[in-house]
């Protein structure tokens, strides 16, 4: 099999496009659509990782990981009740957020923040949901809701 890796714009590029064509298709839908973008990546390079159930804890391995992997540069979380804000910079996928302006869509996903909503479910076993993304900067700022725990 070949090694060789293909250029993140030639793969930003291809995200872009399907981003955009989804969008174009299912409209504000879509981004309920793209929630579990990321779980392969989650199950193989996350999970196992994830020893803490506090969140801070789960950020920061996040975090790490995607660093690990030249995805992200820095994530930084506060927690206000059910609002958790994650300051996301130098994100591998900005060129796409960028473009998706560019063409008057706002970002609707966000695999760094798919993966927190994941690792709450997994973890916590409270559902979460990104509610939204803004671009700053240098960085996204994205705010996710976290639900009660679910019974058991």
């Amino acid at each position: 099999m070949n090694q060789q890796t293909i250029s993140k714009e030639y793969a930003n590029d291809l995200i872009f496009e399907m981003e955009k064509a989804f969008w174009d298709e299912r409209g504000k839908g879509a981004r309920f659509r793209l929630t579990t973008v990321g779980r392969e990546f989650f199950k193989t390079k996350c999970l196992s990782r994830l020893h803490s159930v506090e969140i801070d804890d789960i950020v920061r391995t996040i975090e790490t990981v995607l660093r690990e992997n030249g995805i992200a540069v820095r994530m930084s979380a506060e927690i206000d009740g059910k609002l958790l804000r994650v300051r996301i910079e130098g994100c591998a996928h900005r060129p796409v957020e960028d473009r998706m302006v560019a063409h008057e869509t706002k970002p609707f996903t966000c695999v760094p923040a798919n993966l927190i909503v994941l690792a709450m479910d997994e973890k916590l076993n409270r559902p979460a949901e990104l509610a939204e993304i803004k671009l700053e900067e240098g960085a996204c700022q994205v705010l996710i809701v976290l639900f009660d725990k679910r019974p058991v």
